[in-house]
């Protein structure tokens, strides 16, 4: 158990390393609050509102994209295995 115990601490060391320095070179949230406030905080609210609007039906419209291409790939798993089926049933 000792063991392991040294390798974890190891693997959280290393995590909590890359994690200060990535807070360090990128600091997103400072980013993020800072696109906000000089960009979407100035405009106005007629601009927020249609903006929120069209990425709504953006999102909406790219939920439906998927789930028609996850709809044809079901078809086509459910085919091949219908194949694979068939083909076994009729060679025993």
């Amino acid at each position: 158990m000792e063991i392991l115990d040294q390798i974890w601490a190891f693997l959280m060391g290393i995590f909590g390393d890359l994690d200060g320095m990535l807070e360090e070179l990128v600091n997103f949230d400072q980013l993020a609050l800072n696109f906000y406030n000089d960009i979407i905080m100035p405009l106005p609210e007629w601009i927020k509102i249609l903006g929120t609007l069209g990425l709504a039906v953006v999102f909406i419209f790219g939920i439906f994209a998927i789930a028609k291409k996850m709809m044809k790939l079901l078809i086509f798993v459910v085919v091949i295995l219908a194949i694979l089926v068939l083909a076994r049933i009729l060679m025993s």
